[in-house]
């Protein structure tokens, strides 16, 4: 398992609603990173995407 710690945006398409994105982070391991509460879905009704010239947001409300 992969613990994401940052994404960076290297393409972004908005006409075919495209991403390509790198990546960074570590390998899970069980003395650093505790069990926390599980996800069960993200929820795409409340979902906002804000497109900055610089930056490209989005919010999500979490299921668990």
């Amino acid at each position: 398992i992969f613990i994401l710690q940052k994404v960076i945006i290297t393409e972004f398409d908005k006409e075919n609603f495209k991403i390509k994105c790198k990546g960074y982070g570590e390998m899970f391991d069980i003395s650093k990173h505790p069990q926390g509460t599980e996800v069960k879905a993200i929820t795409y009704s409340n979902m906002q995407i804000y497109d900055n010239e610089n930056q490209h947001e989005l919010f999500v409300i979490i299921d668990i």
